[in-house]
């Protein structure tokens, strides 16, 4: 091939080179490239003119991304950062967008004033009588006092006569005229209706989209076997928290609302189910949790009920022999049983701080005067 055709033929594949360049600049250029804002735990819906074949995420734990239908992505905001979105269409064209997910009024803060309470609904029941009893005679060979009584209830401090105590709701007695016999009788027959107490009344503050939390309660100690390679195995103590447990993430919306998460959890030890670990005794945990998330506007109330825990406890003592003769048995034994239903009630009210520098009153503000 001559010199000339040479040098004409790199020109051609030069020219060709260039214009595939130009080319693909132009498809760049005339997908663009845009920038997503995307409130946190929000989706935005994206729209294209071609038909989208796929989409790819660089970063999936900020967001992700889905194909909706043939000509729309649907994008989740998970955590607060930045990505980039590629959404691929038909011929090779792709469209490349910033995303970036981020908290509204994330330089706002949130009061919430909470409330937390236990409803008790009780059923006690009690059923028993004490019973005692002295005499005397003059006869010969039997000259003497004798006394005794049955105390199946412990309405009182074992005695006799019989002493009424705090536990007592009735006491009958008789007594001879001749003065040589004296029969006592106490008893008790009582119901308990249940209450209302108040487990936790805290004030949180917190960032917008940020956690708060707090625990009225404890830790106990629960021993973990490692392993300490040839020394053998290593027991360690690990510390378990338990009691009223609750976190809030508030976040402040465009329109000034907020979106308040709440998740309660209630927890107590629970030695009647022990488990045996290494020679231990560990005691198991009740737990009761729940999760919701809400929109309110400032100073609305949000209470969350239904946490129930049921315990039945059904207890009978009895005099030996007699306290198993049908009708006249239930004078020789005590018979309690008990019914506990609570319920954990929730009651909160966010509003955004205002910024003002005035301490809040405290309830021990104005004592002494």
């Amino acid at each position: 091939m001559s010199h000339t055709k040479l040098t004409r033929a790199r020109g051609w594949f030069a020219t060709g080179v260039c214009l595939a360049l130009l080319a693909a600049a132009a498809a760049f250029a005339e997908t663009g490239r845009s920038t997503l804002r995307i409130p946190l735990g929000r989706a935005e819906v994206v729209t294209s003119d071609d038909e989208v074949k796929t989409v790819a995420i660089a970063e999936p734990k900020i967001a992700d991304a889905a194909v909706g239908s043939s000509r729309t992505v649907v994008v989740n905001a998970k955590e607060v950062g930045r990505t980039s979105l590629v959404v691929y269409s038909q011929g090779g064209r792709f469209t490349v967008y910033d995303v970036e997910v981020y908290v509204p009024n994330a330089d706002k803060q949130v009061v919430l004033h909470v409330r937390v309470a236990e409803v008790n609904a009780d059923a006690k029941r009690a059923l028993g009588f004490d019973f005692a009893g002295a005499a005397h005679d003059n006869t010969p060979m039997l000259d003497g006092t004798i006394s005794g009584g049955l105390f199946t209830t412990r309405t009182s401090l074992p005695s006799v006569p019989l002493l009424p105590g705090p536990t007592t709701d009735g006491v009958i007695s008789y007594v001879r005229n001749a003065g040589n016999l004296a029969l006592e009788t106490a008893w008790r027959a009582l119901e308990e209706k249940g209450d209302l107490k108040e487990l936790a009344n805290p004030t949180l503050v917190a960032r917008s989209g940020e956690k708060a939390s707090f625990l009225a309660g404890g830790e106990f100690p629960v021993p973990v076997a490692r392993n300490a390679g040839p020394e053998g195995t290593t027991i360690t103590i690990e510390w378990k928290e338990f009691g009223v447990k609750v976190d809030f993430t508030p976040t402040v919306e465009e329109n000034g609302s907020i979106t308040l998460k709440v998740a309660p959890e209630v927890s107590q030890i629970d030695f009647s189910n022990p488990l045996a670990l290494n020679g231990f005794s560990v005691p198991t945990i009740v737990t009761r949790r729940t999760s919701t998330t809400v929109q309110l506007a400032a100073n609305e109330h949000l209470v969350i009920g239904g946490l129930k825990q049921t315990s039945k406890l059904h207890k009978v003592k009895r005099v030996p022999v007699l306290g198993h003769i049908p009708l006249v048995g239930m004078f020789f034994r005590n018979t309690e049983s008990e019914n506990v239903e609570r319920e954990l009630l929730v009651v909160v009210s966010p509003e955004i701080a205002s910024g003002s520098a005035q301490l809040p009153k405290l309830p021990t503000d104005g004592a002494g005067k």
